[in-house]
């Protein structure tokens, strides 16, 4: 059994995260493994699971604390339809499973279903609701052990979806869970939260109107086909190395991935898709390295890739391989990131801007290698799919933002528009040079079927 943790780091945490929600409140706008099939109930309900021989069948009126107080270890408990009284604390080894006809319904305080106990299994059934006391992180399910398994539940109504602290080993898989709509989003609870956490697939979620996926201090961990809609962050990782976000679907959120003080990230084959608030972005990096962002598609986000001090610590580099960026009012943003990090064969389609450097600086530092660009002028005589001249990015209005922030409110609009076309027409004027990929694509990468959002 794992022990708990330090209390006051947790708290402090809690009481850190709960501020920081308010004050994002305020700005916000009211499966099998490897594949891009999210799960959940898109993939339509799951058949529910017999009872096995030797499994105990609980009616609705019975007392549902007290039979898993009695069950023995490793007993398979299985709910019959119907409205069951929660909460329920399970504190030895066993599985519960019911069909999403089966309610574990909240009394309003605390928690409704919590596991402190290594190797149990939570399948199929609904919980609904919860407490609503953010301190004490009132939620639907709350587990702590090893090897436990969250599959295939319908979670409504409860601040917090799912949480686990301090566990190895978890297979949270096939959930739908459904946040509190009518609260601004940046004081919803968690869809699914690891604090901890170490080892553990989160495959094959559909969150809805939630809050994050939260993976804090939780290394190790793989985040797989989940999707993701009208949330705050899809994902948001920190203090949390070598973890795998891939075949995501993350759209109309605030953030989709925000990777902050962690290094060892892969982000691959994700759909990120309508950020457009204030402050929204498809993938937002602070502080972080040694991170490999490959054939995701980032469309419609007001930032698509922010880089933030990135890479942080000498020696760690970035790596930004096959994506697509478009349609976005910025492809890429970076502050304080001119260096060691490489754009290798990605496609900048219809941005507004298609890289922005803030404060005065420029990208040259950056590696950029056989990237297609669509305003990009040049030809191909020798008909080897590369441009037989660089392709470079100058920008007076970019340079006038660098020092003048306030103009940024003007980006894509017709004035700074004929600025930088005056510019191109009297040299005199011509800026610095930002970025030059000296041999650029005629041509987006093939790969991933390409359709519209």
């Amino acid at each position: 059994m794992i022990t708990a943790g330090p209390v006051s780091r947790r708290h402090l945490w809690v009481s850190c995260g709960v501020a920081a929600a308010l004050f994002l409140a305020a700005a916000a706008p009211g499966r099998q493994e490897g594949t891009k099939q999210a799960a959940g109930a898109d993939a339509g309900t799951p058949s529910p699971r017999p009872c096995p021989v030797g499994g105990r069948v609980i009616p609705p009126d019975a007392s549902l604390q007290a039979v898993v107080d009695e069950a023995v270890r490793g007993a398979v408990l299985c709910l019959s339809d119907g409205t069951h009284r929660g909460p329920v604390d399970i504190h030895r080894p066993l599985t519960l499973q019911g069909s999403r006809a089966a309610v574990i319904r909240s009394d309003g305080h605390g928690t409704t279903v919590r596991v402190v106990a290594d190797s149990v299994a939570l399948r199929g059934f609904t919980v609904e609701g919860s407490g609503d006391r953010y301190d004490k992180m009132d939620g639907a399910v709350y587990v702590h052990g090893r090897g436990i398994e969250v599959r295939d539940l319908v979670i409504r109504g409860a601040l917090f979806g799912i949480t686990a602290e301090q566990s190895d080993g978890l297979v949270i898989e096939g959930n739908h869970v459904m946040g509190r709509a009518q609260l601004p989003v940046g004081i919803r609870g968690d869809g699914i939260r690891l604090w901890e956490v170490r080892g553990s697939l989160v495959q094959g979620n559909h969150l809805e109107d939630a809050r994050d996926i939260l993976v804090w201090y939780s290394p190790g961990n793989r985040i797989v086909g989940n999707r993701v809609e009208r949330s705050r962050y899809a994902t948001h990782f920190m203090y949390s190395d070598d973890c795998v976000v891939e075949n995501g679907d993350y759209r109309e959120n605030i953030v989709g991935v925000f990777v902050m003080y962690s290094h060892g990230t892969t982000l691959r084959n994700n759909d990120i898709i309508g950020n457009v608030s204030v402050g929204g972005m498809g993938l937002g990096v602070k502080e972080s390295g040694n991170l490999v962002v490959e054939a995701n598609r980032f469309v419609r986000d007001k930032t698509c890739l922010y880089l933030d001090t990135s890479p942080f610590r000498q020696g760690d580099s970035v790596w930004v391989r096959g994506n697509t960026f478009a349609r976005c009012v910025a492809g890429v943003t970076f502050h304080s990131s001119e260096r060691r990090n490489a754009f290798v064969g990605n496609a900048f389609e219809a941005n507004q801007t298609q890289v922005v450097v803030e404060g005065r600086g420029n990208a040259r530092g950056v590696t950029w290698r056989d990237n297609y660009f669509d305003d990009y002028q040049g030809y191909d005589l020798d008909g080897d799919g590369s441009g037989d001249v660089p392709y470079e990015v100058r920008s007076l209005s970019e340079s006038l933002v660098a020092d003048h922030p306030q103009l940024a409110l003007l980006r894509g609009t017709l004035a700074l528009s004929l600025l930088d076309a005056a510019a191109r027409v009297f040299p005199l004027l011509e800026p610095e040079t930002l970025l030059t990929d000296p041999h650029p694509s005629m041509s987006p990468p093939p790969g991933r079927e390409r359709k519209e959002p």
